[in-house]
């Protein structure tokens, strides 16, 4: 499912659903870590049948990974979608626009 991005991004977000995507993205990045591990696990094995189940963890995974980050652009569509007030059209294809921002700005306070 495609969505407008210059609508429906992370910049134009409540504070309590920025949280809630923040939260969501946490979820995604340990995701990410064991995808890392399991790669750095598979390479390092001596066992074939080890390097398999590692292989098909990874398959498994990063399947999770993509429907996790579906359900994050779903949840900013809904929520955005539920606020009465207009939101700004951004020059975007980034649904997460507005976040990295966000994380440089904390970062250097």
């Amino acid at each position: 499912m495609t969505y407008n991005t210059r609508i429906y991004n992370y910049s134009n977000l409540k504070s309590e659903d920025k949280q809630i995507v923040q939260a969501q993205l946490l979820m995604f990045e340990t995701v990410e870590d064991t995808i890392t591990e399991y790669m750095y696990r598979r390479e390092s094995s001596t066992n074939i049948l080890d390097a398999v189940s590692y292989e098909e963890g990874i398959k498994a995974l990063e399947q999770v990974q993509q429907n996790m980050f579906s359900d994050i652009v779903e949840y900013i569509v809904y929520a955005i979608d539920s606020y009465e007030e207009d939101v700004d059209e951004v020059d975007t294809k980034d649904p997460l626009f507005g976040l990295y921002q966000e994380v440089e700005d904390i970062d250097n306070e």
